[in-house]
């Protein structure tokens, strides 16, 4: 294969790589959950959050509580990504739609599929499903792959790209757990499987995007 062929095939396999090894690092974690052997981390990073939480703290973490939620990110996915196909293209839009309809998906059966442990004592009822995190796993998925996508496309300013791939799925995620509603490792889970969905998305996507020509502008 020539030099310029395994360039261009090189980021795209390394995003799928990533994908496998986030979805197999959250079997190896759902399995050690599932053993009840994150019960001292998890008590650990509970005790470090105030059990009185503030007023304000607390109306910022529920003001993120909708990203992660499919009613929340879709339909804002949805529109940056007919934004996108009109001025971009579909090889840039799809990848943004089809992670935020395969991350609500997957939220869904797993919640439904997987064993549930307790939740901690702020959940607002005792059997909703609590691993992993919808909030974290939506956020995440949708967050990397539109950043990234915007960069790519746009050349949006990467502080603005950063902020939105890594320190949204941060505060989303800090947020469940600062509400008492999800265990550190229901958050990690989430993060994963976030991952495990952007990761093999935006290889799509560097495969379909147009490639430029050399001598062209």
């Amino acid at each position: 294969m020539p030099a310029g062929m395994k360039k261009q095939h090189a980021l795209p396999m390394a995003l799928v790589g990533a994908g496998v090894g986030a979805a197999a690092g959250f079997v190896w974690l759902a399995r050690s959950v599932n053993n009840h052997e994150t019960r001292y981390v998890d008590g650990r990073a509970r005790k470090q959050f105030p059990k009185r939480r503030r007023r304000s703290t607390r109306l910022v973490a529920d003001a993120l509580s909708p990203l992660g939620k499919w009613w929340g990110q879709m339909p804002l996915a949805a529109g940056l990504a007919a934004l996108t196909w009109r001025t971009r293209g579909k090889h840039a839009a799809l990848p943004i739609a089809g992670a935020s309809a395969s991350a609500a998906a997957l939220a869904w059966v797993l919640e439904r599929a997987l064993p549930q442990r307790v939740p901690p004592p702020g959940r607002h009822s005792p059997t909703e499903p609590a691993f992993p995190s919808g909030h974290s796993l939506q956020t995440t998925a949708v967050a990397l792959t539109t950043a990234y996508i915007l960069q790519q496309e746009y050349r949006t300013p990467r502080v603005a790209t950063a902020s939105l791939a890594v320190l949204l799925p941060i505060a989303s995620g800090l947020g469940r757990i600062y509400l008492d509603r999800h265990w550190l490792t229901d958050v990690l889970g989430g993060y994963l499987l976030g991952v495990a969905i952007a990761a093999p998305a935006l290889a799509g996507y560097q495969v379909a995007k147009p490639r430029r020509r050399f001598g062209r502008r």
